[in-house]
């Protein structure tokens, strides 16, 4: 009789266990420092520790490099992930939450005279547009949708949508959550406008992914010599899933130029993360 109530009270135990990380949303069981590795069930990680291991070895070698990465196998895990970056048009993907929340409410309708600033500002990431969206939703705009998404150390710029201070963490954190971000009647209408990216701009994380996943996306650049900024920037944060279900979101920052250098380095990330297809999971309840 005691050996079968020992029996019991182990199993009420490790139930209230799996509840209680279960309870727990996987964007929020990041790290505090640069690796954070947690354990939960399952203990199949993806990507895999020696490929973090990986990209923070080469992330390392390139200077002024910051990369998170968000799944729900073992939480937020990356390399120099707090650190903060000039967003450059990677804050057009947080302006065109901003609108579509503000359009929901108003009561607005989502009309052509929108759509013709909101698409152009998504898929070739035109800065006219994103000028006409930022003076509709404004750094208040901005700040409500960091806020949702659980971004924590997001600075708004004011008068300069930009400029806006950004970290790996945090945009990891927003395209984790992306379906959130954005007003259920809306959702379809952005998720497709991240999705379809004009093939010029489709660099990085789309090049290195490969067959099996969908992808949602926006990246930034900078170059250098233009005035009224802190620099040149390439940037790139998207959200990926994979046929087999792995869903998760990466970010990329970076103060390397636009064109070969900082593309490569986001696409090589990306590249040794994704490098090896998402493990089988059967037998464990994913949290």
């Amino acid at each position: 009789m005691a050996r079968a109530s020992r029996i019991a009270a182990t199993l009420v135990a490790l139930i209230v266990l799996l509840v209680a990380a279960a309870e727990r949303s996987p964007a929020d069981r990041d790290h505090r420092g640069r690796h954070g590795r947690h354990k939960v069930w399952p203990r199949l990680a993806y990507p895999q520790p020696r490929a973090i291991h990986r990209a923070e070895e080469y992330a390392a070698s390139r200077g002024a490099m910051a990369f998170a990465v968000i799944d729900r196998s073992i939480g937020l895990r990356g390399y120099e992930a707090d650190t903060q970056y000039s967003s450059a048009s990677v804050s057009k993907a947080l302006l065109l939450a901003a609108e579509l929340r503000r359009l929901e409410r108003a009561g607005e309708p989502l009309d052509s005279a929108t759509k013709a600033f909101l698409e152009p500002m998504i898929t070739y990431s035109d800065n006219r547009s994103g000028d006409a969206i930022y003076a509709r939703v404004g750094d208040a705009g901005l700040r409500e949708v960091a806020s949702r998404a659980g971004m924590r150390n997001f600075e708004p710029i004011p008068g300069f949508w930009g400029g806006d201070k950004v970290t790996a963490a945090d945009l990891a954190r927003f395209f984790y959550r992306l379906d959130a971000a954005f007003p259920h009647r809306y959702r379809a209408y952005a998720k497709r406008l991240l999705a379809g990216i004009t093939p010029v701009e489709r660099w990085g994380i789309p090049q290195a992914a490969g067959r099996g996943w969908s992808i949602w996306f926006k990246g930034g650049w900078r170059p250098p010599g233009e005035k009224n900024n802190s620099g040149p920037v390439t940037h790139q944060a998207a959200l990926l899933v994979h046929q087999s279900g792995e869903r998760l979101a990466l970010a990329v920052l970076t103060d390397e130029i636009p064109g070969a250098g900082g593309i490569s380095a986001i696409e090589e990330i990306a590249r040794l993360l994704l490098s090896k297809p998402p493990p089988h999971r059967g037998g464990w309840a994913t949290l």
